[in-house]
């Protein structure tokens, strides 16, 4: 059953949430309720997965189409003036999709960028 991984904002930045499967949000038992007008965006009462509730944490324009793509992305990512924290969780999401959709190549090259950053993390970690 294939998964993929959700993450929200809270008062620390953005954090990881849980694994959810994908064949539960298509299931009949389990139907897309969509945000009704007025309701706030954050609300338990909806579970509309495909508006952006909150634009201005999304770094906008990144894929896996291709290995050119991806490359592009991380440097999307890279120069996009997000925290430390940000930038691996974008690049670990969209890891995880280009892994799940079967392209290995351009999961690659996210897995790749995601090791960059651990050494960057060790290496702010040894200064505290």
């Amino acid at each position: 059953m294939k998964t993929f991984l959700t993450y929200h904002e809270n008062a620390y930045g953005y954090s990881f949430g849980t694994m959810k499967p994908v064949a539960d949000l298509n299931a009949k038992k389990n139907p897309r309720i969509p945000r009704k007008k007025g309701q706030p965006a954050g609300s338990d009462s909806h579970s509309d997965l495909y508006t952006d509730e909150n634009p201005k944490g999304t770094i906008h324009g990144l894929g896996f189409k291709d290995v050119a793509t991806a490359k592009a992305s991380v440097k999307k990512i890279e120069g996009s003036g997000k925290s430390h924290a940000h930038k691996i969780q974008a690049a670990i999401a969209m890891e995880q999709r280009a892994r799940v959709m079967g392209k290995t190549a351009e999961a690659a090259v996210y897995r790749a960028y995601i090791e960059k950053m651990k050494k960057i993390t060790k290496q702010k970690n040894k200064g505290d």
